[in-house]
């Protein structure tokens, strides 16, 4: 009778899964929960005090180096950060994490005080993006890392980096940057609020406020005004003047795209910017830069696709035109639209600032993805 009672017991508890699989999964999610507890409270007891013996940080490589190994990447992301930032974490507790896979991964990568350079610099140049972020908001960058993270191309790494104010920035990835904000307006906004770089913002014209966009224009017109070019240097053909005059009478917005993408020797995407963007300063400016006629530029505005015409907002971008020097126009405009020939330009130029010896096109290698997969691996 006395080893019967539990045995009924255990039995009558079995019954309420399903399955012995149902309970051993239970007993197991249990058990994952009070390692994680245990985890846990080690980490605070050790990063409670900024010093130990030796003997402690020993036994504690011991006890953390075991609980990474058997929680998952969750479980132990929640005291990376920690592990992280006190002074006597052991170096193979780091390594561990960084080996981790997942969140646990990518915060090792972010604020781990020191990485091996190597595994740095692989993982900066062809890792996933989420460790690539991660190492972008690091706050001490070399510049090989630098000019390597500026090269990927992704938003996110591209975000991060140019947010990281602790990073130094060299001119040729201050350049490709602002020339990546070209098609990320995001990116753009986050340079133009970098008011302790030395910028060119001409390109991040369609991401500025309405404030800005007006001091643009008046620093480029003062640029050009000094300049001792004569105005008459730069004007456009008559035949691109008619063209536009054209799509404006027949109200044909794929013609437009197609007359100022190759007017302006730039994409089509980046004209549709332009003709997308809710202001309008910037297609007045590719008008004036063209030589369009004011009744055309006034018929492509009332064309555009909005809800309301607003006259008011016509008469201000007439006004611009007006206002602003054809060169000054162009210049803006053909910072805003680029050509593919500056953006391998930009790209080859921040190349040889970081000392890299791999291809900076956005498009990725074959053995640039093997390796991305083999490195997301560890992280997903």
């Amino acid at each position: 009778m006395f080893r019967q009672r539990p045995l009924n017991k255990l039995f009558c508890g079995l019954n309420e899964f399903d399955t012995v699989q149902d309970f051993m999964f239970l007993a197991r999610s249990h058990r994952q929960r009070a390692d994680a507890a245990l985890f846990r409270t080690i980490v605070d007891q050790f990063v409670a005090r900024p010093l130990h013996p030796s003997a402690d940080i020993d036994q504690f490589e011991k006890l953390a180096s075991g609980f990474i190994e058997l929680l998952d990447s969750d479980c132990v992301a929640d005291c990376a950060l920690d592990l992280c930032r006190h002074p006597e974490t052991p170096a193979s507790v780091i390594a561990r994490l960084l080996e981790k896979g997942g969140e646990a991964t990518r915060i090792a990568f972010e604020f781990a005080p020191t990485i091996h350079a190597e595994v740095l610099r692989a993982t900066a140049e062809h890792g996933p993006v989420e460790l690539a972020t991660a190492i972008a908001r690091r706050a001490t960058l070399e510049r090989r890392v630098v000019s390597m993270l500026a090269s990927r191309g992704e938003s996110e790494v591209l975000c991060a980096l140019a947010a990281n104010r602790r990073a130094h920035l060299g001119q040729a990835t201050r350049r490709a940057l602002v020339q990546a904000g070209r098609d990320d307006l995001r990116l753009a906004r986050i340079l133009l609020d970098r008011d302790d770089l030395a910028l060119d913002v001409e390109p991040l014209f369609l991401a500025a406020a309405k404030s800005e966009r007006s001091q643009i224009v008046v620093e480029a017109s003062a640029k050009v005004l000094a300049a001792s070019a004569p105005e008459n240097a730069s004007r456009p053909a008559m035949s691109t003047a008619a063209e536009i005059e054209a799509c404006a009478i027949a109200r044909d917005a794929d013609a437009l795209i197609g007359v100022l993408a190759e007017a302006l020797d730039c994409r089509k995407a980046r004209v549709r910017a332009i003709l997308a963007d809710a202001g309008g300063e910037a297609l007045a400016l590719a008008l004036l830069a063209l030589g369009a006629s004011e009744d055309a530029a006034i018929r492509i505005f009332l064309g555009a696709d909005r809800t309301t015409q607003d006259v008011e907002r016509v008469r201000s971008l007439v006004a611009l035109m007006r206002s602003t020097p054809p060169r000054a126009a162009q210049r803006l405009v053909a910072a805003m639209t680029g050509s593919v020939r500056q953006d391998k330009d930009a790209r080859r130029a921040a190349l040889a600032e970081g000392g890299s010896t791999q291809p900076l096109a956005k498009a990725r290698s074959p053995g640039r993805k093997r390796r991305e997969r083999e490195l997301g691996a560890k992280v997903g």
